[in-house]
């Protein structure tokens, strides 16, 4: 495989703006156009340092608020702890004294019962339930969720920028390779030599130092101490999720890896392109076929929902048995607190959130790489972002996005 595309295959969508840009590079080489190369050249390295630069502020940043939330687990850790020894200390005093006079297989039944309050097979459906949606509040663990997805997030965000580097590393390399082989020169190892002053982040050791942390806090965070005590029947659940996924990207697929926190089996129902329009008053740029594909190997079941309603296509897809067993849950990001039918859905389920993936939305990569306007696209590759990862203007504030007047056509694979 040429290592243009092995490039441009490797390296995550959304990123492709920054990269260097090996098929011009190559083009103005065989062209002869030096102009052109060297042009093209410190672009590539001016985005290659921009974006770095924006990503170890942001990580450096991101770090802090990691250790923010592992100690916010820790802290709530062990004042559940200490709840419970306080409730079972409770419990048995009133044992002993209700158990005065009583035979001792009486006394054991009762002692194994209040000890044992998240076995799944002593419990009643019913207080199954209860408990399912007491977990679902619970500050414990919510705390856990929002450290586990965050530093599983975190920690392949990093290897995918360790890879990012290696990948532009490499690109650099060959192009002046290809470049001494055409001009009959001997520049790539001062090229490249000049470029690792330039371009020092390219040894990537501030990344390898938050990488051993963030494993550290993974397991501090999975410990026994902290990751809360969970009813052997919560890995038997179905995880219900409802999305577009266009432009599919990290973001959807860190979320999606996460429902498996909530049970084994995940099903997602996924507007078509119709019900997109609607919606969000624009076509998708990935078909509803591709936007399937890029699902399933997420999930286990998709549906489609052909409406902006999905309340009686999630009913339809819901068992009832399921539902009266307490063996289903909702899932989605935190970032739509109110998504629709979540009145039904509470009703006869669980919702947990998880924590989105910051910098990384649709709507940014569709602004960078769909719009027609090239100083938009400048600006939103480079712009902050929102909660919702939205390009926003740095004046105004507003969401950079594209004119509603341009229509964005839907493109196949």
């Amino acid at each position: 495989m040429k290592f243009g595309r092995t490039l441009r295959e490797k390296t995550l969508q959304e990123w492709r703006y920054y990269s260097v840009d090996y098929k011009s590079l190559k083009k103005a080489l065989k062209n002869r156009d030096l102009a052109q190369f060297d042009s093209t050249m410190e672009i590539s390295k001016e985005r290659i340092a921009k974006f770095y630069s924006s990503k170890e502020t942001w990580a450096m940043d991101y770090m802090q608020t990691l250790r923010d939330r592992v100690a916010v687990l820790e802290l709530e850790a062990r004042s559940n702890a200490t709840r419970n020894a306080t409730r079972n200390a409770e419990d048995d005093c009133v044992s002993s004294n209700r158990n005065q006079g009583l035979d001792l297989d009486e006394t054991s039944q009762s002692s194994s019962s209040s000890s044992s309050t998240l076995n799944d097979e002593i419990l009643g459906t019913e207080d199954l339930k209860k408990l399912y949606r007491s977990i679902g509040t619970c500050a414990h663990f919510k705390a856990y969720i929002y450290c586990k997805k965050s530093l599983d997030t975190f920690a392949r965000e990093i290897d995918l920028l360790l890879e990012y580097l290696e990948l532009n590393l490499t690109a650099l390399s060959k192009i002046w390779k290809k470049y001494d082989k055409l001009h009959d020169t001997d520049l790539r190892v001062s090229k490249l030599d000049g470029i690792h002053k330039t371009h020092a982040f390219l040894n990537s050791t501030p990344l390898l130092d938050m990488k051993d942390e963030v494993q550290h806090l993974l397991r501090v965070t999975t410990s026994m101490e902290n990751k809360p005590n969970l009813p052997a029947a919560w890995e038997n659940r179905k995880v219900y999720t409802i999305g577009c996924f266009d432009l599919f990207h990290r973001g959807h697929s860190n979320i999606l890896t996460s429902l498996r926190e909530f049970g084994y089996y995940i099903v997602a129902g996924i507007h078509d392109d119709a019900s997109y329009f609607k919606l969000k008053n624009k076509n998708p740029i990935d078909t509803l076929e591709v936007r399937m594909k890029n699902v399933k190997p997420f999930v286990d079941q998709l549906y489609v929902i052909p409406s902006t309603d999905p309340l009686p296509y999630i009913q339809a897809a819901v068992s009832q048995q399921d539902v009266d067993m307490g063996t289903v849950c909702y899932a989605r990001g935190d970032d739509m607190l109110n998504f629709p039918a979540r009145d039904w859905v509470e009703s006869v389920m669980p919702v947990y959130f998880v924590p989105r993936t910051e910098s990384c939305s649709s709507t940014l990569i569709r602004t960078i790489y769909h719009a027609d306007c090239e100083e938009l696209r400048g600006k939103a590759a480079f712009a902050k972002t929102r909660y919702d990862g939205k390009p926003v203007c740095e004046k105004s504030g507003e969401v950079l996005k594209l004119n509603k007047s341009v229509s964005c056509p839907v493109v196949s694979e």
